[in-house]
């Protein structure tokens, strides 16, 4: 049966090392170290998603400013521009990120219409084995975007009322000081760690890079937990699940704040 609700994949990868030759440029006579990219490179993730998206038999036509664009189309302009941001399928949409200040970069797979993307194991298979692969997790489209949102004009344009969430300062200078909506209290929230995200999802990919990162005590204690699915995987990755089905809603909060003290202490 197709899923009503639509859901996504979100991959976190590791930068390339701090000091490699590539990454350091001779400008008149100086040394200069060029910005950091992602141990996967915008084009490699991007060749990496219409291979799946091929075996798994799903179009692999993209659109740009209303046109339709192939995939080999698609792969000449980024290979030509050495970036992309944001493409779009009929059912999919693609998302590629590198956060340098927090030393990661990341991939989201979201669907458009449920199901679109079919079994996410598929997707994460061909990730997992790469050097720098940090983490993946698969959350519900809709619960993970309010979980997260820190705006009140998204939730006023939303027509929603955030009057009873807790505020606090975006601790901006002024002018530039306002007030945001604190999401730390929310079970589905996502936080941009040094090398990592911390969250959650009812089924997490997690990998040697990421235990090193959190600590080796979170480790044992995911191995040791017998509520949880724990399998270990190709290249040191462990899978992890709770649920069959994504979190989305306040009756999986418990859960939620018991996976998250369980990984991340």
């Amino acid at each position: 049966m197709t899923r009503a609700r639509t859901e996504e994949l979100r991959l976190v990868f590791a930068l390339r090392d701090a000091v490699n030759w590539k990454d350091i440029e001779l400008i008149r006579g100086a040394v200069s170290l060029q910005p950091r990219g992602a141990a996967i490179d915008c084009l490699e993730a991007l060749q990496l998603i219409i291979n799946v998206m091929r075996r798994l038999e799903i179009d692999t036509t993209f659109l740009e400013l209303g046109a339709t664009v192939s995939a080999e189309a698609i792969l000449r302009k980024v290979a030509l521009r050495g970036t992309w941001a944001h493409l779009e399928t009929t059912d999919l949409s693609f998302q590629y990120e590198v956060v340098s200040p927090r030393e990661h970069a990341f991939i989201v797979v979201r669907e458009i219409q449920g199901g679109a993307a079919g079994k996410w194991e598929q997707w994460v298979k061909s990730f997992l084995p790469l050097h720098g692969f940090v983490q993946a997790w698969v959350s519900d489209v809709q619960y993970g975007h309010w979980q997260n949102v820190r705006d009140p004009l998204e939730y006023e344009i939303a027509g929603r009322s955030c009057s009873h969430l807790a505020m606090e300062s975006n601790e901006l200078p002024p002018p530039y000081e306002r007030t945001v909506i604190d999401i730390s209290e929310n079970p589905g929230h996502w936080e941009s760690r040094r090398g990592y995200v911390e969250a959650i999802g009812a089924t997490m990919w997690l990998s040697d890079l990421f235990w090193a990162r959190v600590g080796p005590n979170s480790r044992a204690r995911v191995h040791s937990a017998e509520w949880l699915r724990v399998s270990g995987l190709v290249s040191g990755v462990t899978e992890i699940q709770v649920s069959d089905d994504c979190f989305a809603g306040e009756d999986t909060a418990s859960l939620q704040w018991k996976l998250r003290a369980l990984i991340y202490g």
